[in-house]
């Protein structure tokens, strides 16, 4: 995950902080067991932790941060050894002279682009849901589909995340009871009830993941007691997403992701529990 601007300044005075104390021994060797060393580490690794996702979003200098990744592993080489502040100072003097501006204002840029605030807010949709690991990942993947311009495969991320709730509600109710909510809906009439196929008995997860997403959403208004409008407005929205994933003249934009989220959020991950 991209480190935010606010992450990388704060990493950047943490290490002001810390060259200021060593700054105060001089030539001095820095005492085992320093509370600045440990400082120093967690710092060092902070940034190599994540200096992989800084390099591959491409909006930061690659030189400066391979000097910096450099200079990092020199830190926590260095720290294993005795050493004096001076030379423990020297380490990181690439970090403390260009990181702000080479790292942190093109952060600040990147963040303000439209597309990476279409992309916070698609996230800031599902901010009160209660997501599963599973639907986390799709969420985020939605969210990077926005950022890279795809609102297609935007909408089939949200779908599939919508769907993952729709499989872990029903495995937590129980088979049986989607079996019984499935003998109960088929025996209605009229739409949609009449479109669902002639057996569904599901016994497992693997089962359950190869029905139809259709009948899913009819099941559901027996098994979660949602109402045929809600129904109607989740028909819609697999409607969008059926024709999202396949080759037509549709051209959907962000607001329509932004509006797709909106109403995955109220219409499954609020009611399909």
């Amino acid at each position: 995950m991209l480190q935010t601007s606010d992450d990388i300044e704060a990493l950047h005075a943490k290490l002001a902080d810390i060259d200021s104390e060593l700054k105060k021994l001089g030539q001095s060797e820095v005492p085992q067991g320093d509370a600045t060393k440990s400082a120093a580490a967690v710092v060092a690794r902070e940034w190599l932790k994540h200096s992989r996702s800084l390099r591959e979003a491409g909006i930061c200098d690659a030189k400066v941060l391979t000097a910096i990744d450099a200079e990092m592993q020199e830190v926590l080489e260095t720290l294993r050894t005795r050493v004096r502040a001076s030379a423990l100072r020297s380490k990181w003097k690439t970090f403390l002279a260009s990181a702000i501006s080479a790292v942190v204002v093109p952060l600040i840029q990147h963040e303000g682009s439209p597309r990476q605030v279409a992309s916070r807010q698609l996230l800031a949709e599902f901010g009160t849901a209660e997501l599963s690991p599973d639907e986390k990942g799709y969420v985020d993947e939605a969210a990077r589909c926005v950022s890279a311009q795809c609102p297609r495969a935007a909408m089939i991320m949200l779908w599939a995340a919508g769907i993952a709730r729709f499989h872990s509600a029903i495995a937590r109710r129980g088979f049986d009871a989607f079996n019984k909510a499935f003998e109960t809906s088929r025996k209605r009439q009229g739409f949609p009830f009449a479109r669902l196929r002639d057996s569904a008995s599901v016994s497992g997860f693997p089962e359950l993941q190869r029905s139809k997403d259709f009948d899913l959403l009819v099941v559901g208004m027996e098994l979660f007691q949602y109402d045929l409008q809600v129904f109607q407005e989740l028909d819609r929205l697999l409607g969008q997403r059926n024709s999202a994933a396949h080759p037509g003249m549709g051209q959907p934009t962000i607001l329509d992701v932004q509006q797709f989220a909106r109403k995955i959020t109220a219409y499954i991950f609020m009611k399909v529990v």
